[in-house]
């Protein structure tokens, strides 16, 4: 895990929910984290427990109930919308699904905070987005319909539309999912590289075995808490007991290994 002063992204006593009318629905207590520069952040947690509510909230998609949202030193209430898109850009969990725009065409989207009032593509705007899509690996898929793309191909191909956005910072919701498995270890290795390149990736999985292999900080979020950690940490200090807490893990194939033991097979 990178060091403190490296921090790019905080967020403190956050509380994440839902208004309805005069009615606050906070999903868990107040939670505090962070992220580092060049860092790869798995977000884990069971179904439902609010992971996807944390990334909508933390770019800005959905009002936080309170607390504090920091991006380099700057509260993200007070960061302009036009501003933020160059900051931080986001993939959510629906399947993109469009008929007649090509690859290219959909990547250009994430050009749209740099081009001016009409939206016309400059020069530099066509380097970003020919770079993004050599660095997802889609060049010979630019001018493929993406209706005719796999579920891979199209993850990629909304990768690289954020790559082309160029923010320091990318927030995916379940990027690994819908993909078989070669298609998961594409993408992870692609997001960790990416992380290597300098950017700070946020992402959630339930593909645990990848987060704790490649990821460089864990935030673990469950019913009373976020804990948040180098996987090697959490896995030692027992924080991901309670993800296994199933009588098929205590009595099922995996019975006479411990969590712990379990994990550190991952790492």
């Amino acid at each position: 895990m990178k060091e403190k002063d490296s921090e790019i992204l905080s967020i403190d006593s956050l509380a994440i929910g839902y208004r309805s009318g005069n009615r606050q629905n906070i999903l868990l207590p107040p939670i505090t984290a962070s992220a580092g520069r060049s860092e790869l952040v798995a977000v884990l947690g069971r179904n439902g427990i609010g992971k996807s509510t944390l990334l909508r909230t933390i770019i800005g998609l959905q009002t936080s109930l309170g607390g504090k949202i920091m991006i380099n030193g700057e509260s993200l209430a007070e960061i302009p919308r036009l501003e933020l898109a160059r900051k931080i850009g986001y993939i959510s969990t629906e399947i993109i699904r469009v008929s007649n725009m090509t690859v290219y065409n959909l990547i250009s989207l994430g050009r749209f905070p740099h081009t001016n009032w009409i939206g016309s593509i400059d020069p530099e705007s066509r380097d970003a987005i020919d770079t993004a899509i050599l660095k997802a690996g889609m060049g010979s898929f630019a001018d493929r319909y993406i209706s005719e793309l796999s579920d891979g191909e199209r993850q990629r191909a909304m990768i690289a539309r954020v790559l082309a956005q160029d923010t320091d910072i990318m927030v995916m919701d379940e990027p690994l999912a819908f993909l078989d498995l070669p298609g998961k270890y594409e993408i992870a290795d692609l997001l960790y590289n990416l992380s290597r390149a300098g950017k700070t990736i946020i992402f959630s999985t339930h593909d645990i075995n990848i987060a704790i292999k490649l990821a460089d900080r864990v935030w673990l979020v469950q019913k009373e808490q976020l804990v948040e950690g180098a996987p090697e940490e959490l896995v030692e200090n027992g924080s991901f007991d309670s993800m296994f807490e199933s009588p098929a893990f205590l009595t099922g194939p995996f019975s006479g290994s411990s969590v712990r033991d379990y994990l550190k097979n991952f790492l």
